[in-house]
Order: structure tokens, then sequence, then C-alpha cells
């Protein structure tokens, strides 16, 4: 941090002008340091690990790292951070040129992708202005399994609650993105036919529910 002498200001008079830019300077890196910046060099070297052929080993997306927005259909994914894969109703070779073909006309984002392992990566606008979210897309060979994970490029500090009926509180924005994909490609979620029979959505607030009177509670 360096002050600059004004003509005719001895270092007393300087004081307030070195206190004024030391303020500003402290307030920018403060609000800096609440955004998370992250650059992929190369588009497939994000969440996607290649299949090896010696070792035999099958494709699949990372994790989602801590304190990222970022979502994935990953089985160890706490709930803030795990969506439901999605379904395929047809063969995976026909699966997935259509979903190449429907994304790269559908969307303005760049599409790429690596067919030996049915991988799709695509590019879309992401929540910070000027910035981007990476969707990946890669089709199982059994049971129809279409797993997915977006990530955002510029992690924003998560909001404190969600208001919409049955969402989940933890990177909305990129559950969205992969709802929209979801859509185009016309893939449905293999949770969504057990959560619609099954699941039951109870509020916070407001609740009206009865609490159960015929329980046992142990004494502690």
């Amino acid at each position: 941090l360096r002050c600059r002498h004004r003509y005719g200001l001895n270092d007393l008079e300087m004081i307030p002008d070195c206190l004024h830019c030391a303020a500003r300077t402290a307030l920018a890196a403060a609000t800096f340091a609440s955004i998370h910046f992250s650059f992929a060099p190369d588009a497939l070297a994000l969440g996607y690990t290649p299949s090896t052929t010696t070792n035999g080993d099958p494709p699949r997306l990372m994790r989602c790292e801590p304190n990222t927005n970022c979502v994935s259909s990953g089985y160890l994914e706490p709930p803030n951070r795990y969506l439901s894969p999605l379904q395929t109703l047809s063969d995976r070779d026909t699966a997935y040129r259509r979903a190449v073909r429907d994304l790269s006309s559908a969307l303005d984002g760049k599409v790429e992708t690596v067919a030996k392992d049915y991988y799709v990566h695509v590019e879309v606008p992401g929540t910070a202005q000027g910035s981007i979210d990476d969707v990946e897309i890669l089709f199982g060979g059994e049971g129809g399994t279409v797993n997915v994970r977006c990530e955002a490029r510029v992690t924003l500090p998560p909001p404190p609650f969600c208001v919409k009926k049955g969402c989940i509180n933890g990177n909305m924005d990129q559950r969205e993105r992969v709802e929209k994909i979801a859509r185009i490609l016309g893939l449905p979620s293999i949770d969504a036919g057990r959560m619609k029979d099954t699941a039951k959505w109870t509020p916070i607030f407001l609740n009206s529910d009865r609490v159960p009177t015929d329980l046992e509670y142990d004494d502690y």
C-alpha cells in the first residue's frame, strides 16, 4: 500500500489520505475474498475422469468439493449437493446421439464430447454476471442411468433459505441448470416416481401436521 505525497503537504497532513486509502483497500479485499474463482484451463478436466484401457476402470464424475456451488448425482454427496441421476428412455447409443444433437442446437454454449465414454460437457451462463457453469453428463451402461454434475466457476455465498415448494436449500441455481438440460433432453429423474408416490414435503414454518401421540420416548 503506497500513499502519494500531495504537493505542499507534510507528513501529518497526509495521514487522513493514507487512512482513507487503507480503508478502501481493506473493504475491497474483504468483498473479493467472499467470492471464490476457479478457472478451467481445459473444459474436459473439471469433474470427468476418463475410462482406462489398462485397468478397465469405467469413466466417472468426481465428487463436488466442499464450499463450492456444485451439485452431483454421486451417491456419496451430502443432501445440499446431491441430485437424482437421470434415466434414458432408449438404448445408450441412441440417447447419447440425441443428447449431443439436441444440446448443440438448443444451447448457445460450448458442447464437447468424449464418444468412447458417452460423456458430454456443456458450458452455460452462471449466476454471477459474465460467469460460466460447467454441466457434465455421463451416460452409464447399466439400467439407463445418466449421471450429472454442475459446478460454477465463480462460487457465491449460498442463500440462507429457499421459499420454493419442494426445493432443497443448497446450490439451487445449479440444480435449475441441470433440470433445464434434463427437459431439453427429455430425460426424467430416476427418483421422480418414487418421490411423487411416497415422499411428503413438510414445510418448516406454518406447519399444521399433527404431532404423533402414540410414540414412547425414553428418558435420559
